[in-house]
């Protein structure tokens, strides 16, 4: 079973702002009847347990989603990508007031960023960051159709525009035709200090671009294989969130990571 081709139509929904093992094990998965289950994270995860098994499980990831199934039937989904959960049965005491600053739910499921190549340098220099900037990672699950889990994923999490670092090639032609064809505002200029370098910034706004549009860019954007040198904007209540996808998604590598300025850190 594949994380793209789940329906939870027939499923509940409740969201959440935060979630920890307590409140998954005590308010979602002790209300499961005593049965046999696969517990399934669409990546690594997969077993085939008792509740009461379930309940002893000492780790999930809660950064992935996570599945609970009786045969072929979905019972429960924890997506932690929408910050929902769906399942056959109601939370118990759940509270719709809780209220939390999406900085504080990125801190809380992510982890430090585990730098391959001095990514995060190279980055800082290339988009003129901060060199002080707080960097998280979190993984993503393997799926069948990257670009359209990476379309969902950016619009759930209310990526307001992008930015890219190239030169005047081909792709970045076809960026500005795709830009052109969308109507959605966008600005290019010269990188650098240096007029005679040939790289440039474009910068693209993304609130008046449909999802047929968003997925077409995304799959455009992975062609290119210049995915991981996309700059994703997120304007959050605390501050403004950079998002950088890398890895491979299809074989199971992927990795969202999210800078923002250290001092927004030592608020939280």
């Amino acid at each position: 079973m594949n994380f793209d081709e789940i329906n939870v139509e027939h499923l509940k929904m409740d969201s959440f702002q935060t979630m920890d093992m307590f409140t998954l094990k005590s308010d979602y998965l002790l209300q499961l009847p005593v049965g046999l289950y696969r517990v399934i994270d669409f990546c690594e995860l997969d077993l085939i347990v008792t509740k009461s098994q379930i309940l002893q499980i000492r780790y999930i990831d809660l950064t992935l989603p996570l599945g609970i199934y009786v045969g072929q039937r979905l019972l429960f989904l924890y997506d932690p990508y929408r910050r929902e959960i769906f399942s056959t049965h109601e939370r118990v005491n759940h509270s719709k007031n809780q209220r939390i600053s999406t900085v504080d739910f990125l801190c809380a499921y992510s982890r430090d960023f585990h730098d391959p190549d001095s990514y995060s340098l190279k980055t800082e220099n290339l988009y003129k960051l901060p060199s002080d900037s707080y960097w998280r990672e979190f993984g993503l699950p393997k799926v069948q159709s990257s670009p359209a889990f990476i379309s969902r994923l950016l619009k759930l999490l209310d990526v307001s525009s992008f930015q890219i670092v190239s030169q005047k090639n081909r792709f970045f032609s076809d960026l500005k035709g795709w830009a052109d064809g969308t109507k959605c505002e966008y600005n290019v200029e010269h990188n650098g200090k240096r007029m005679w370098s040939d790289y440039y910034t474009m910068t693209c706004h993304l609130s008046n671009v449909s999802e047929s549009e968003f997925l077409q860019l995304i799959t455009m954007i992975e062609a290119s294989e210049e995915l991981d040198g996309f700059r994703f904007l997120i304007e959050t209540e605390a501050c403004l969130l950079s998002l950088f996808i890398l890895g491979d998604l299809k074989r199971g590598y992927g990795l969202g990571v999210f800078q923002y300025e250290s001092e927004t850190n030592r608020e939280l």
